[in-house]
């Protein structure tokens, strides 16, 4: 049975984690959210260097030593699905990987995916950025300050930063409408059951 690792990208607030999970329930993949495997150990890593618990942006520190080990927790847990036989989402921004071109096939290469057919899918969501901010705002989350304070200048980080991947299916959606593009996603996506028909596993 052919395995699908989607890596679902976009800025925060885009709606990556419901678009994430609504793939999950439709077709019964392993949903994988960064924050909630990471963000435990992140804020200890932190806080026991001197820093914030949440200082994610601007921070060299989390950039540099703490954002790999999240990346390799996220992908080794992705990789014990995909050797079961599940299909996985990968609900992660990868935003300091995108400049990497081999970044996906050096995955494939390192995991073994090509030895079990596995289909590699970049979702990559993206939002109107007065929407963005005013979801922004009303998930209020402390992490997000430093992008008010900054806004142009996140904004503009967004912007430069293009996913230069190779050898990977690309899929853009946009997900500025109130509501999810259920039938849209669908039609993009060109997923079926087969594809992703496997149990929810590797997070509660």
């Amino acid at each position: 049975m052919k395995s699908t690792v989607i890596f679902l990208i976009g800025s925060a607030g885009s709606g990556k984690s419901t678009i994430g999970k609504y793939i999950a329930r439709t077709y019964g993949c392993t949903y994988l959210d960064k924050d909630i495997v990471c963000n435990t150990f992140t804020g200890a890593l932190l806080e026991a260097n001197g820093y914030s618990a949440h200082d994610r942006d601007g921070c060299d520190y989390y950039r540099d030593v703490v954002m790999p080990l999240e990346y390799r927790a996220l992908l080794d847990i992705a990789n014990d699905n995909v050797q079961l036989g599940h299909s996985v989402i990968l609900d992660a921004p990868f935003l300091g990987y995108f400049a990497e071109r081999e970044y996906v096939q050096e995955l494939v290469e390192h995991y073994g995916w090509d030895q079990y057919d596995v289909r590699t899918l970049v979702l990559r969501v993206k939002v109107d950025f007065d929407v963005l901010r005013k979801r922004m705002q009303e998930r209020n989350l402390e992490r997000d300050q430093w992008k008010f304070d900054h806004w142009d200048e996140f904004v503009q980080g967004i912007q430069q930063k293009v996913c230069l991947w190779d050898q990977v299916e690309m899929i853009e959606f946009d997900n500025s409408g109130d509501v999810l593009d259920e039938i849209g996603l669908k039609q993009q996506l060109q997923l079926h059951p087969t594809s992703c028909d496997q149990h929810i596993v590797g997070v509660d």
